[in-house]
């Protein structure tokens, strides 16, 4: 006869069987829910990486209409589209390790904005159930022009190998403004040239920063409707002067013009004529003048060199506002400058036929708040140091329509 205990015990299943019943359990349940689970984290992995790959495509669409908008301002031309297009496709180029991707832009003009676009797609990690079709992203950015980087100097001539050169180890520095070649833009291999923007409808080699930009559209002459006339009659004839200070006033300065020793020459405001045969400025020489333009025609030459000191202001008024040196359209020569003293040229150098040369161990125009150069070639040698600044808001002398500052607002996205 069984007692309580016993009859207990048998109903009472052993605490070791209850526990491998459970422990059977846990293992059935992990195994069905471990595939849930690593499912799961490939899930979280996956849609961390999707997510990476959209901001990316943002930050590239975005830098890239900046890019081509900021273009837009010099180049309105569907170039600019093509390299905004190509600035967002080369660097979305890490993502094609696992992304198809495809790049659009587009511009409107009136707008003046430039749209540009990237769409990627890629298999998901199930086989593109999750999402249905696999994983497709796009991503667009706009930005507005309403501004442009200032003209400041412009090698006009489409027609030669090189409209603007910088040789030997001279230097151009251009650092808030356009350079523009409307033909190759050349730098020697001990040159350098740094402008705000650097532009060639042709090639372009050698040091230049930041990289240029080639095979761009030519940019006309903005001063092509400007009215250059040269008074007929003389005021004056054959200076040639070896000492002294020369107060000379406004008018046509005709026959040879040389200064020679220490002598100087002040000009008084307004416009000076200067006609041929030759401008000749030497030794220790200067010529000075404030809201002043100089104005060439008929030379064979042109020359500013030796220690001879050049330090003119641009006329404030009138209808040369703006400009501080001058050649006629018929004069096709060249204006030298290889003093080591023309550091003050405040205004709009304008040569539509003729070149310009900066050679020897020259500075010029350093000290100018700024200086806008549009000549037919543009040209250093030697040593010689260009700088052309663009600090427009500091000086009374006006700046022609056409060149100098942005007007209006600068690049902003606007979606």
């Amino acid at each position: 006869m069984l007692d309580m205990c016993s009859f207990m015990r048998i109903l009472r299943p052993p605490f070791r069987q209850i526990l491998q019943c459970e422990r059977g359990t846990i293992v059935v349940l992990f195994s069905l829910l471990l595939p849930i689970l690593a499912m799961g984290s490939v899930g979280v992995a996956e849609l961390a990486e999707v997510m990476l790959a959209k901001s990316k495509l943002q930050s590239y669409v975005d830098a890239a209409a900046i890019q081509g908008a900021g273009e837009f301002g010099v180049d309105q031309s569907t170039a600019t589209v093509e390299r905004a297009r190509l600035y967002a496709d080369t660097m979305a180029t890490p993502l094609r390790l696992r992304w198809t991707i495809a790049s659009t832009a587009a511009v409107d003009t009136v707008a003046r904005a430039v749209t540009v676009s990237l769409a990627a797609h890629r298999a998901s990690f199930f086989g593109s159930l999750l999402p249905p079709g696999g994983w497709t992203l796009a991503a667009s950015a706009t930005a507005i022009r309403t501004a442009r980087k200032p003209l400041c100097v412009l090698g006009s001539h489409a027609d030669s190998q090189d409209s603007v050169t910088v040789t030997d180890s001279s230097a151009i520095a251009a650092r808030d403004c356009v350079v523009q070649s409307n033909a190759n833009l050349t730098v020697g291999r001990a040159a350098s040239l740094s402008a705000g923007e650097a532009r060639a409808s042709g090639s372009a080699s050698g040091a230049i920063l930041p990289a240029p930009i080639t095979d761009a559209p030519p940019i006309a002459d903005p001063f092509a409707n400007l009215a250059i006339r040269v008074p007929l009659l003389c005021s004056s004839t054959f200076i040639s002067i070896g000492g002294g200070t020369t107060y000379l006033k406004p008018g046509v300065h005709c026959g040879g013009i040389s200064l020679l020793g220490d002598a100087t020459i002040v000009l008084e405001p307004g416009e000076h004529y200067f006609v041929g045969p030759s401008l000749s400025i030497g030794g220790q020489t200067s010529i000075t003048g404030s809201d002043v333009v100089v104005i060439l025609k008929g030379l064979e030459t042109a020359q500013f060199t030796a220690n001879s000191v050049l330090q003119l202001e641009g006329r404030k008024s009138g209808p040369y506002a703006g400009f501080v040196l001058i050649t006629d359209r018929s004069y096709t020569g060249t204006v030298e400058i290889s003093t080591n003293n023309a550091r003050k040229l405040l205004g709009t150098i304008y040569l539509p036929n003729a070149d310009l040369t900066v050679k020897g161990n020259s500075k010029v125009a350093d000290q100018s708040a700024w200086t806008v150069i549009v000549a037919r070639d543009i040209r250093t040698e030697g040593n010689a140091r260009l700088t052309v600044n663009s600090n427009y808001s500091s000086s009374p002398i006006p700046v022609p329509s056409g060149v100098g500052p942005p007007r209006d607002q600068p690049v902003r996205l606007s979606q």
